[in-house]
């Protein structure tokens, strides 16, 4: 492995704040429950946890990356320099999972789009489980921590 050190690019590229248009999933004939805004609203999430979420199914649930319609800068506008490591660890492990190197962490366009695509992709899951309903919703969610966390105690 290269000599760089890899705290030292981890750290370039903190990202402090995940700021999300209110209607950024509205589209013409689809009501405002359709939005990051609105669900994380329902889960009581701040804009860098329910992205953490989205990013998360869409990886481990969905397990799949959906391309965003429109471009990436009018869904997501992220600013460096982070003070959520527990988000941000997560986030960079999903990027770095995803190729199979570190060095990603030194790319921060090429995590962006891991991170956006994964999460409109969880999105819709997520919102699929919200039109059945906010116990189904939660629910879910449960069940996917527990399933998890058995996961790996017994693993």
């Amino acid at each position: 492995m290269n000599e760089e050190n890899i705290q030292d690019i981890y750290e370039e590229t903190n990202i402090e704040h995940v700021s999300i248009p209110r209607k950024c999933y509205s589209k013409k004939g689809q009501h405002i429950e359709y939005s990051y805004q609105h669900l994380s609203n329902v889960l009581s999430m701040g804009n860098i946890e329910f992205f953490t979420l989205t990013v998360l199914l869409g990886k481990f649930v969905v397990k799949e990356r959906k391309e965003i319609e429109g471009g990436y800068d009018q869904f997501f506008k992220m600013t460096k320099s982070n003070t959520s490591k527990d988000e941000m660890t997560i986030l960079k492990a999903v990027a770095v999972d995803e190729v199979n190197n570190p060095f990603i962490l030194k790319d921060y366009l090429a995590m962006r789009k891991i991170w956006v695509e994964y999460s409109y992709a969880g999105f819709d899951k997520l919102y699929e489980w919200y039109k059945k309903g906010i116990s189904e919703l939660e629910e879910k969610l449960s069940e996917l921590m527990i399933s998890n966390f058995e996961e790996n105690v017994d693993g």
